[in-house]
This record gives C-alpha cells, sequence and structure tokens, in this order.
C-alpha cells in the first residue's frame, strides 16, 4: 500500500472537512476552478500529486502577469537541472518580491510547490499569499524556507489555515508573494499549484 507523506494527509483531511463543511455553498460568481492541465511534476522527488503551472511561471517567455520589486527580475543563462529545461528564472534578491498573477483557488487547492536555490547570503524565503474573500483582502504567510545552490524542489507550501477556512465557502482568487530575507538572494522556477486532481 502507497504511504502517505504527512504533509499530503493533512492537506487530505482540510480538503476532506471543507467539502463536508461547504458541499452546498455556491462557488464565487465567476471564479469557479478549472485546471484541465495537470502534471506529476515532482514525481522524481517521491511527490505523486498532480500539479498545475501558475500562469506565466515556467518564465522562458516572459511572466504574464507577473511582477517585480525591490530589484527582483527575470533572469537568463540559469538552467534549472532539476527540471533539465529551460534557461531563465527569476531572481529575488534580498528585501526584493516577485508577485504572482490573481489566480483561482478553492478548498481543492490546498498547496503549490515550486523550485529554489539561493544564490547568495544565508537568510530565508518568505511565501505570503492575499485572499479576496467574500468580506475584503485578507493577508496570511504560508511558509518561511531555506535552500542551497542547487536548484530543488521546495517543501509543499500548504494554504494557511486563515485561508483554508474561507475557501469552504467557494472558489476565490488569491495572489501570492515570494519575498527574500535582507543580504540574501533566491532564484524560483515553475511555480505550481496542486488542484487535488488525482488523489
Amino acid at each position: 500500500m502507497l504511504s502517505v507523506p504527512p504533509v499530503r494527509r493533512f492537506a487530505l483531511l482540510l480538503v476532506i472537512s471543507a467539502l463536508a463543511f461547504g458541499a452546498a455553498a455556491p462557488a464565487q460568481a465567476g471564479t469557479v476552478c478549472n485546471y484541465p492541465n495537470v502534471q506529476p511534476v515532482f514525481s522524481p522527488w517521491l511527490d505523486p500529486a498532480m500539479y498545475t503551472p501558475f500562469p506565466g511561471s515556467a518564465f522562458e517567455s516572459g511572466a504574464s502577469g507577473w511582477s517585480w520589486n525591490g530589484g527582483a527580475n527575470i533572469v537568463t543563462g540559469d538552467s534549472n537541472a532539476a527540471l533539465n529545461r529551460g534557461t531563465h528564472a527569476v531572481q529575488i534578491p534580498g528585501s526584493g518580491q516577485a508577485k504572482s498573477p490573481w489566480l483561482c483557488v478553492s478548498a481543492a487547492t490546498p498547496s503549490m510547490r515550486f523550485f529554489i536555490r539561493r544564490t547568495a547570503g544565508t537568510g530565508a524565503l518568505r511565501v505570503q499569499g492575499i485572499l479576496n474573500g467574500p468580506n475584503g483582502k485578507i493577508s496570511s504567510i504560508a511558509m518561511t524556507m531555506t535552500a542551497d545552490a542547487t536548484w530543488r524542489p521546495s517543501p509543499v507550501v500548504l494554504f494557511p489555515l486563515a485561508f483554508t477556512t474561507i475557501l469552504m465557502t467557494g472558489d476565490y482568487k488569491a495572489q501570492f508573494f515570494f519575498i527574500a530575507d535582507p543580504g540574501s538572494t533566491f532564484r524560483i522556477d515553475d511555480v505550481q499549484l496542486d488542484p487535488f486532481k488525482g488523489h
């Protein structure tokens, strides 16, 4: 029998609870999540989940919908050996941030994951989200992580409780920020959302 990693079991419990609680709740008008393009991107690292890319997150032909602050931007000539494809990534210098497009999330999209490496410093990268919920925007930190100089998958970033509680009532828009500690520089690539297909 295939064992389920603890972080996946926790995400599964969140989703089961969410579906039980909010099965009859209508989705927010115009934001029903539909992600048909899913692949087991991280299966070589024993993560069987089916992921779908954030808009523009391959960074090979620009980055539609993404924006930058504090010197963050797309850099070239840095191939992601973990994926063995592409030469573009986002570099986030100390105190800089990369901001994703708004995308549809629900109780069935419990987490995200991406590729990461650190090119300078000893600090951490913070992932922070903003949910455009039924009563206005809510901001919450999802995870803080470190990395080394080699491209590797990030930890699975579970959506914070402030999000999952609201997502029990429908589908909403969320936006995510990737923020580097002062004195450290990170690169990220291929940011993926887990739409919980195939679990």
